[in-house]
């Protein structure tokens, strides 16, 4: 199972992106709300995003399928929808395109009215949706969705690397609460490329007296 990818984000697609990892280019099938959060985010730079594999079958053919996330909660949420009968992954893929909270909060007050402005889904398929998932999703009803995608966007476009958890131990080392230490970290990767831990603590440093003046 492919949970996660990670590699350079080189293209567009039509409800999809490509990531390049090691010379290969995947087309990543991404919901509405993943696409608009990345519609400005600049190619060439890195990417990584939760994902979900499946195998779409065809007849007598079985072609490979990548879905991907900007967090594991938009993951998860999307692994719910998948529970309701008759809604395929591409079906639940078409459906993600509001944020996470208004959706949860749509299922959970039964607004049909909202829930049939989605693609694919119609007044049967909203009633499907409710009855099977009503209940069940409180925890996404209360996410604070602008603040979330913010810290994803980040996340998103930087990819994990040595350099940066040795400049985030560093900083834990200095004195910096982890929580901090990562936001600082996270930042300085996505305005610059740093070669070792030593240089990007260089530009975490330069930024902070950047916002003090």
């Amino acid at each position: 199972m492919i949970s996660q990818i990670s590699g350079t984000f080189c293209g567009r697609g039509d409800n999809s992106v490509l990531v390049n990892v090691g010379g290969l280019s995947y087309e990543v099938l991404v919901p509405l709300i993943v696409e608009k959060a990345l519609d400005t985010a600049p190619l060439g730079e890195p990417i990584t995003l939760e994902t979900v594999y499946y195998l779409q079958i065809d007849q007598n053919r079985a072609t490979p399928v990548l879905l991907g996330f900007q967090n594991t909660i938009q993951r998860e949420f999307f692994q719910k929808l998948l529970l309701v009968p008759r809604m395929g992954p591409k079906t639940a893929l078409a459906t993600f395109g509001r944020p996470v909270s208004t959706l949860a909060t749509a299922i959970e007050t039964a607004n049909y009215s909202l829930l049939q402005t989605l693609p694919g889904v119609g007044k049967q398929k909203a009633r499907d949706i409710v009855a099977t998932l009503q209940g069940k999703l409180a925890k996404f009803a209360l996410m604070q969705d602008s603040e979330l995608d913010e810290r994803a966007k980040r996340a998103a476009l930087v990819a994990h690397s040595d350099v940066g958890e040795e400049a985030l131990q560093l900083l834990v080392m200095l004195g910096h609460k982890r929580a901090e230490a990562e936001k600082l970290v996270n930042d300085a990767l996505a305005v610059e490329h740093a070669p070792d831990a030593e240089t990007l603590v260089r530009v975490i440093y330069r930024l902070k007296q950047e916002k003090r003046q």
